[in-house]
């Protein structure tokens, strides 16, 4: 029998040990650009993005729903309030590529449509955000089933660059602002949880805040996969107002109450006039710890459940 030479026997875990080489040195590297990001909010100038007397968040698709005849899932999108603007705030998911998708029959039943949206923000470009495997396949996003809408003049604003047929998505890499009282932190780097990491060590998501008149800046994040401290960091260097409230997606999954309680104590610290966290992506047990946490304040989130901040302390 033919002898299978030496190189041959140790090529596979030569190649394991080179996969797993270079998946720590690009683990690595996400985790320094993460500190690198924060090092340099040291160095930024806050901006005045004005306020607003009004700050409305419809959730259009969610984990969780208020009623039976509404979609629920694995994604989010908000319709968001204020003054001067209506947003929409991602796409949600389509998993099964319905027509018409999840999103637009909540809208449908919800009395929403696009014609009242002014601008469109994306928090990432996951396909859980931006209508579905099958656009983002297409590097593109879909608030339909199989077609896309013309979205005529309304911006767009992506933390990564996707296309959109007709239209010229904004690249807001930086803090910008979008309206009077609102805007986006720009994009903020995260290191990817395990196992997305093994080939995507890194994202980006950006977040809305918007400056509440009387009260503060209110976060609004997709997936908050940047964590809260990031969150507030942000929010803090980069806008002339106090934060006072988080709405959205923290990425908590099922931690426990303990590993939950340095979070708490810093959003504790902060003197929340709301707290509503996201069922996307965490837990049931989480959202209990965060509602124990800020009783008086914590609102829940499911589609078709308006949630508003109180305009006065």
């Amino acid at each position: 029998m033919r002898k299978i030479p030496n190189w041959i026997k140790v090529a596979p875990i030569l190649g394991l040990g080179l996969f797993a080489l270079v998946v720590i040195v690009r683990l690595l590297l996400a985790s320094f650009e993460v500190r690198r990001d924060l090092q340099a909010l040291d160095a930024v100038t806050p901006m005045t993005i004005g306020e607003t007397s009004r700050l409305e968040i419809l959730p259009l698709y969610e984990q969780a729903a208020s009623r039976p005849d509404l979609q629920s899932g694995h994604g989010v999108s908000y319709l968001i309030r204020t003054d001067t603007a209506t947003i929409l705030f991602d796409m949600g998911n389509n998993p099964d590529s319905t027509n018409p998708s999840p999103l637009k029959q909540n809208m449908e039943k919800l009395g929403v449509n696009l014609d009242q949206v002014d601008m469109i923000v994306f928090s990432h470009t996951h396909v859980d955000h931006t209508g579905g495997q099958y656009w983002r396949s297409k590097d593109t996003f879909g608030i339909g089933g199989d077609t896309q809408v013309s979205l005529g003049a309304r911006p767009v604003y992506l933390p990564e660059a996707l296309a959109y047929p007709g239209s010229t998505p904004v690249l807001s890499k930086s803090p910008l602002k979008i309206a009077e009282g609102v805007a986006t932190t720009g994009a903020i780097p995260y290191v990817s949880p395990f196992p997305a990491w093994l080939a995507v060590p890194q994202g980006v998501e950006q977040a809305l805040v918007v400056n509440v008149k009387d009260r503060g800046i209110v976060i609004i994040t997709g997936c908050g996969h940047m964590g809260l401290v990031s969150l507030l960091a942000h929010a803090q260097a980069e806008f002339d107002a106090p934060a006072v409230g988080f709405i959205g997606g923290l990425h908590e999954g099922n931690a426990s109450a303990q590993a939950l309680e340095p979070e708490i104590q810093l959003l504790d610290s902060i003197q929340p006039a709301i707290v509503a966290v996201s069922p996307h992506d965490s837990s049931v047990s989480v959202l209990a710890v965060f509602q124990q946490a800020f009783q008086t304040v914590y609102q829940p989130i499911q589609v078709g459940s308006l949630i508003q901040i109180p305009l006065h302390p």
